[in-house]
C-alpha cells in the first residue's frame, strides 16, 4: 500500500512526503505527481491537509454554517466541545485558502449540486470508520496541528506553547514525543526541517496507523463523516464518546 501525505498549499509550493523523503512541488508539479503515482499504485492512500468536505449535502445546500464551517471544525473551535490550544488553529473551511488548490486537483469539497459526484472523482474520500469501495484510490483529510497536540497534551502539561508553526523549540519537543510515540510508523524517517515539513511528517504517520491497524503501534480514528467533516487523529476513545455526544446535540439543533 502506497501512502502519501501532502500538506497542500494555494500560493506557495506545498509539501509531501512519501515514506522516503520531503517533496516540494508547485501546482503543476503537484498535479502532475498526482496523476503519476495515481497510475503507478493499484492501491494508494493520499492523506491530504486541506478540508474535503463543505455543506452537510452537497446536493441539498442552504443550512446553518453550510458556506462557512462544518460541525468538526465548531467541536474543536468551542470549549463545550474540544477546544485546541493557543497555536493550534481550527478555521471554518472557507476560511482555509488550500481549499481552492484541493478542489482544484481533487475535485473536492463538493459544495453544490454541479459539483461531479463522488464516484467520478480520481480518490475515493474515505467515510467514517467505513471501509471504501476499495483501497485503489482513497483520500483522507487530515489536520496535523489538532493530532500533534492530541498526541502530546499528556506530555506537555501546564502553561506551554502550542505554536510550532513559528516556534522551533515548541516544534522539536513536539516532534520528539511523536516520534518516540509513532516508532512502527515512521521507522528512521528524516527529521521534519520546518512546520510543513511536520505537518507531512504527522500526515505519514496517521496513514500508516490506517492502514496497519493492529500492526502499527499508532492507534488511529477518522473522527466524523462526510455529513460533519472528519479528521483523521490519534485513537482516543473519551474524544470519540465525546464528539458523539456532542455532534449528536449539534446536528440535532441544526
Amino acid at each position: 500500500m502506497r501512502i502519501v501525505a501532502v500538506d497542500a498549499a494555494p500560493g506557495k509550493r506545498s509539501t509531501v512526503f512519501d515514506g522516503r523523503d520531503f517533496k516540494n512541488m508547485d501546482a503543476r508539479r503537484l498535479k502532475a505527481y498526482l496523476s503519476r503515482i495515481r497510475r503507478q499504485n493499484n492501491e494508494m492512500l493520499l492523506c491530504w491537509d486541506a478540508p474535503l468536505t463543505g455543506p452537510r449535502d452537497a446536493d441539498d445546500t442552504g443550512r446553518r454554517g453550510d458556506y462557512t464551517q462544518r460541525p468538526i471544525e465548531t467541536f474543536f473551535r468551542r470549549k463545550e466541545g474540544c477546544k485546541t490550544p493557543q497555536g493550534v488553529s481550527v478555521r471554518g473551511y472557507s476560511g482555509c485558502p488550500h481549499w481552492t488548490i484541493t478542489r482544484s486537483l481533487l475535485g473536492l469539497p463538493r459544495v453544490g449540486i454541479f459539483d461531479a459526484a463522488y464516484d467520478e472523482l480520481p480518490f475515493d474520500l474515505l467515510p467514517n470508520g467505513c471501509s471504501p469501495r476499495n483501497w485503489a484510490h482513497v483520500v483522507a483529510e487530515i489536520h496535523p496541528g489538532v493530532a500533534a497536540w492530541l498526541w502530546c497534551r499528556d506530555e506537555r502539561l501546564g502553561d506551554v506553547s502550542w505554536n510550532y508553526k513559528t516556534d522551533e523549540v515548541v516544534r522539536a519537543e513536539m516532534w520528539e514525543i511523536i516520534r518516540s510515540k509513532a516508532t512502527g510508523a515512521w521507522k528512521g524517517g528524516p527529521q521534519p526541517k520546518n512546520d510543513d515539513e511536520f505537518d507531512a511528517a504527522m500526515g505519514y504517520i496517521l496513514g500508516r496507523g490506517l492502514v496497519e491497524g493492529g500492526d502499527c503501534v499508532v492507534r488511529v480514528m477518522m473522527l466524523g463523516n462526510r455529513q460533519t467533516g472528519s479528521f483523521l487523529l490519534p485513537y482516543s476513545r473519551s474524544l470519540h464518546e465525546k464528539w458523539q455526544h456532542w455532534s449528536s446535540e449539534e446536528l440535532a439543533n441544526g
